[in-house]
């Protein structure tokens, strides 16, 4: 790296770290009930009043990867802000986002066609792929053979990408028993990879155990404010 790359580099951090610091002080002048993450150190405490803490946990953030498909580009950080629980849920669902998709299809070596409503597609031997709000499944003469929710719709070397809203685009499991959203596609939220938690691993989202966020979603209200630096 030449000097004046890296020159360049820390100027363009310096208001990231700035930034940092700024939230870092408010959360300290609030007084009410309030979540607190460093992505350094990657914790999240609670704390009420001055200096009151509740709960002290691990927590997994964004890994700063990118990866972009076309004209697209996506980068996976954790924002660093003043956020607000906005909802809470119990169960969640999760709708893979695009990049998703992309990630699948480069780690097994897939192509990629996107759908934009219900599709049958007939293939050279007279099997089908039909896919439809009920759902996708695939026919030959052999018989019907469904997808399961959260399958992803996989036929010889090809993973076709179901519309936002449609059923074969809803993950279960994915997020753990709660979620706590803050705002921009961003939340706190369980997770099956119990690996997961402490790193630097995750598309933007916050993962915590289960026991953790259990506890958040039973103890921090809605409208609770997120301070993430």
């Amino acid at each position: 790296m030449t000097f004046s790359h890296a020159l360049s580099l820390a100027i363009l951090a310096a208001p990231l770290v700035a930034r940092a610091q700024d939230v870092r002080l408010a959360a300290e002048r609030d007084t009410g009930r309030r979540i607190v993450v460093s992505l350094r150190e990657r914790r999240l405490h609670v704390i009420e009043r001055e200096h009151d803490t509740l709960l002290v946990a691990r927590v997994a953030v964004g890994s700063g990867r990118d990866i972009s498909y076309g004209r697209q580009r996506w980068r996976f950080d954790t924002p660093r802000g003043v956020r607000t629980v906005v909802s809470k849920d119990s169960a969640p669902m999760w709708i893979p986002p695009d990049w998703h998709y992309v990630e699948v299809a480069r780690r097994e070596h897939l192509k990629l066609v996107w759908l934009r409503g219900d599709t049958t597609i007939t293939y050279d031997d007279g099997s089908k792929l039909v896919i439809d709000h009920a759902g996708a499944k695939f026919i030959d003469e052999r018989g019907v053979d469904s997808f399961a929710i959260g399958e992803h719709i996989i036929v010889d070397d090809v993973l076709y990408v179901p519309p936002i809203g449609d059923e074969n685009r809803k993950v279960p499991g994915e997020l753990g028993e709660f979620r706590l959203s803050i705002g921009g596609g961003v939340g706190i939220h369980g997770t099956p990879d119990k690996s997961s938690i402490g790193n630097a691993v995750t598309h933007g989202c916050m993962r915590l155990s289960d026991a953790d966020i259990a506890w958040l979603y039973h103890h921090v209200p809605i409208g609770t404010k997120v301070y993430i630096y």
